[in-house]
């Protein structure tokens, strides 16, 4: 009886001691997680917000260029629709001078020839 009673009590403090061993093990392991979890969403946050910034640049390096390219277009229709407006006989002298010095030089080029 006595050795059962001793094999009792050394079961009930081998259970104790595991149990207790396990509980450790696991708050352990759950708070070990929790960082790790935490460290996780801070990394993520983190990266999310850097890729936001720069979208954000981005987004007004893109609005920037729409705008500059939206001037151009207009100082270009601008100009096209001046140059092709021939309103007096100094216009087109303006405008046929470049075209007679080309014919000049071509006709020059195969009198030589």
């Amino acid at each position: 009886m006595q050795n059962l009673s001793l094999q009792e009590q050394y079961a009930k403090s081998v259970r104790t001691e595991v149990a207790d061993s396990v509980y450790n093990i696991y708050h352990q392991f759950k708070n070990e997680q929790t960082v790790a979890f935490r460290e996780v969403q801070k990394y993520l946050y983190d990266t999310c917000d850097d890729m936001e910034k720069e979208m954000i640049a981005y987004i007004k390096y893109m609005k920037t260029l729409t705008i500059t390219a939206n001037w151009a277009s207009k100082e270009i229709s601008k100009s096209v629709k001046r140059f092709c407006t021939v309103r007096t006989i100094g216009d087109l002298l303006y405008y046929a001078a470049p075209v007679a010095v080309v014919i000049d030089v071509l006709l020059r080029l195969f009198d030589f020839i």
